[in-house]
C-alpha cells in the first residue's frame, strides 16, 4: 500500500546534504531512486514518474541534485557529472536505510545528462537490481559543435574564478517567448526548449534561470558511452526520442549498440527530447518501464 511523500534529507561521501522526497510503501518493496537532468529540479516533470511507480507498488527516492534546488553545493546551479555520478552511491546507501525498501531491489533511474550519471553508476555498482535511462546524454561529442564559439569565454571564466571572482552564468532559456527563436547565447535555444522549460519557473521550486558557464566544460568533457558495456550483467532500459535534437537520437543509438545483455530498447517516435514528460509520449514511456520492472526486478510479485 503507497503512504504519503515525505520530505527526506541525506548526506554524500563528501558531507553534502541533498534533499528530496521519499515515496513510502508498507510492505517490501522494488526502490526506484532519480535524479533530475543538466539543468532540472525535482519539481518539473519527475514527479509524475515518481507518482505513477508508487502507485505500481515501488518505494520510490527523489532528490535534488547537489548545487540544485534544495539541496546543497557550491556553486549553485552548477552541473558536475563526476559528483553527481557518485551521489548515486550514496542515494543508494540512504535508501536501503527506510523503511520497506529492499536492498536487492534497488533502481538507478535518470533522465537526459542525470541518464548519463545513472550510466556511469550502474556502470560501476553492482548492488542495483536494474537501471533505466531516457534520453540519456551519451557523448560531449554531441555538445561540441553547439559550445564551439563559447569554449574561449569558458577559459576566461575559469582564471577569474581561481582569482576570486563569481562564476559567470549562462541562462538556460531565452528570456522571452519573442527572443527564444533567435537567442543563441543560451544553454537551450528555440522556441520548441523555451515553450518545454519555462515552466520550471513555476513547478514549486528553487530554480533560477541560469547555470554556470563552467557546466558546460563539464558537460564536453561527458562521455557516458565510454562505460555502458560495463552496465552488463545488470539489466539497462534505454529510453529514446526518436526526434532528440539536443541529445541526438543517432548518439543513443550508437550508445545502445555499445552495451552488453540484458538491454532494452524503447523508441518513441516522433518524440523531441522534452516531449517524454508530457502527454501520450509519457504515457507510452511509463507504460514500457513499469512493464521492465515487472519483467527484471519482480514488481508486483
Amino acid at each position: 500500500m503507497a503512504l504519503p511523500r515525505e520530505n527526506v534529507e541525506f548526506n554524500t561521501c563528501d558531507g553534502t546534504t541533498l534533499r528530496g522526497w521519499f515515496y513510502p510503501q508498507t510492505e517490501s518493496s522494488v526502490c526506484i531512486i532519480m535524479s533530475h537532468g543538466v539543468t532540472g529540479i525535482r519539481h518539473y516533470w519527475l514527479p509524475a514518474f515518481a507518482t505513477r511507480f508508487h502507485q505500481a507498488g515501488c518505494s520510490v527516492l527523489l532528490y535534488d541534485n547537489r548545487n540544485w534546488g534544495d539541496s546543497d553545493g557550491l556553486p549553485r546551479q552548477e552541473s558536475n557529472p563526476s559528483l553527481q555520478q557518485t551521489d548515486y552511491y550514496d542515494a543508494f546507501n540512504y535508501a536501503i536505510t527506510l523503511p520497506n525498501v529492499d536492498a536487492s531491489r534497488v533502481v538507478y533511474w535518470g533522465t537526459s545528462f542525470s541518464g548519463g550519471n545513472v550510466i556511469y553508476a550502474a556502470a560501476v555498482d553492482k548492488r542495483i537490481k536494474a537501471a533505466i535511462v531516457q534520453a540519456p546524454a551519451v557523448s560531449g561529442e554531441t555538445r561540441a559543435v553547439a559550445f564551439k564559439d563559447r569554449i574561449g569565454a569558458v577559459w576566461e571564466d575559469r582564471a577569474r574564478i581561481s582569482a576570486g571572482s563569481e562564476p559567470t552564468k549562462v541562462p538556460v532559456i531565452a528570456s522571452d517567448r519573442n527572443s527564444a527563436s533567435s537567442d543563441r547565447a543560451v544553454m537551450f535555444p528555440g522556441l520548441h526548449a523555451y515553450d518545454k522549460v519555462v515552466g520550471m519557473h513555476d513547478c514549486g521550486g528553487k530554480w533560477e534561470n541560469y547555470v554556470t558557464a563552467q557546466t558546460q566544460l563539464h558537460m564536453l568533457e561527458f562521455e557516458s558511452q565510454s562505460m555502458i558495456h560495463r552496465v552488463s550483467p545488470t539489466p539497462l532500459l534505454m529510453v529514446i526520442p526518436g526526434n532528440d535534437i539536443l541529445v541526438s537520437t543517432s548518439s543513443q543509438l550508437v550508445a545502445f549498440g555499445k552495451a552488453k545483455e540484458p538491454k532494452q530498447l524503447v523508441y518513441l517516435e516522433g518524440a523531441g527530447h522534452f516531449d517524454i514528460y508530457e502527454d501520450s509520449y509519457f504515457e507510452g514511456n511509463i507504460q514500457a518501464q513499469l512493464e521492465f520492472l515487472r519483467e527484471n526486478v519482480g514488481l508486483g510479485r
